[in-house]
């Protein structure tokens, strides 16, 4: 069969896989490519498999539990240590779809053999957005990035959400993969997501209920490249629902929420060290302060710690300050109150370690 053909075969189920946008539609039958067989690569071959698709797992590295784990669940796995081969294998296979975990660089030749025959060519975060309803309790997503570590200001927000009460887990990142928290039988609440700048480049059309870029690395900025990825950066903010958070000692990130295409009513929230303005997070009279959220927010604010009392317990360093507050706008967003985030900062024990 030539390639224009095989093409012409394709299209119904080219169209049945653009369609797929809930875990309860029809996965059954469908062959998916996951590249890579790291803990995100498996966390994808075992959900596609228990949906029923005919999952093949190519990958370079070994790893036996991995691997026998594979087989227990009935998916496909194929170890391939060159280019050549594991594109010959992909090739062979002939997927409707391909899944590219974090790890799976842009420029990687098996997605462009995708991409060049049409291949809907999927990160995980996408994946997992398509699929974020097998329970009635579907989360909301709040989405953390940053040129720097992102995973102090995401495990301060989901303990936040847990002291309002929230059921709430962090993923991506140094969390669990975001497909794990996802096929929970009880759901959640809220899902804490850190996003790589990979994950961001395969984003597809997500919403997050609440974003944040905690900053953009100037080096990358002032980089030849620096355009495409100052656009890659700025997708964190793109259909965000109700609050883009922003330092505002950042003009990058700032313009990237002017740019952004939000949900009607989505609102910018800036953190910062500095007294902050109306809509904004920082410090006055050494007292952390939210003018985002107070009704009243031109004249007063909400207090939620002193820097004395953050000196005691060891968490006054400008940098996880600057978590604190972006963490508190976030929190705030999602309808965590002043007084539970103060309380959840206090207890926040795990920070007097160093930066986790």
């Amino acid at each position: 069969m030539s390639e224009a053909e095989t093409t012409g075969a394709r299209r119904p189920e080219a169209e049945r896989v653009a369609e797929l946008g809930s875990w309860h539609h029809d996965w059954s039958g469908l062959r998916i490519a996951v590249l890579g067989l790291g803990a995100v690569g498996f966390a994808a071959a075992d959900t596609l498999a228990e949906l029923g698709a005919r999952v093949r797992v190519i990958h370079e590295l070994a790893d036996a539990d991995h691997e026998r784990l594979l087989d227990v669940i009935g998916a496909e796995r194929v170890l391939a240590e060159t280019s050549a081969a594991r594109l010959g294998e992909l090739a062979a296979f002939g997927p409707e779809l391909v899944i590219a975990g974090p790890e799976v660089p842009a420029d990687d030749p098996l997605t462009a053999w995708a991409a060049s025959r049409g291949l809907p060519v999927w990160g995980d975060v996408e994946l997992a957005w398509r699929l974020r309803d097998k329970t009635p309790r579907v989360a909301d997503w709040i989405c953390v990035s940053g040129s720097r570590d992102t995973a102090v200001a995401a495990r301060l927000t989901a303990h936040m959400l847990a002291a309002a009460g929230l059921r709430v887990a962090p993923a991506g990142g140094s969390g669990a993969p975001i497909l794990d928290p996802l096929r929970d039988p009880h759901g959640y609440d809220a899902l804490v997501v850190e996003l790589s700048e990979l994950q961001l480049a395969r984003l597809g059309e997500i919403s997050p209920y609440a974003s944040v870029r905690l900053d953009f690395d100037a080096s990358a900025a002032a980089a030849a490249d620096a355009p495409s990825r100052w656009a890659t950066a700025a997708r964190v903010y793109e259909r965000t629902q109700i609050a883009c958070v922003y330092n505002r000692a950042d003009p990058e990130t700032e313009r990237m929420v002017e740019e952004a295409d939000v949900v009607e009513g989505a609102r910018a929230i800036s953190f910062g060290l500095d007294s902050p303005p109306p809509s904004g997070f920082g410090i006055v009279e050494e007292i952390l302060v939210d003018r985002g959220y107070h009704a009243e927010r031109r004249s007063e604010a909400y207090e939620l710690v002193t820097l004395d009392e953050l000196h005691e317990l060891g968490l006054a360093e400008p940098g996880f300050v600057q978590d604190l507050l972006a963490a508190s706008a976030l929190a705030r967003a999602r309808g965590a109150e002043p007084a539970e985030i103060a309380e959840a900062i206090l207890q926040y024990h795990h920070a007097s370690r160093g930066r986790e």
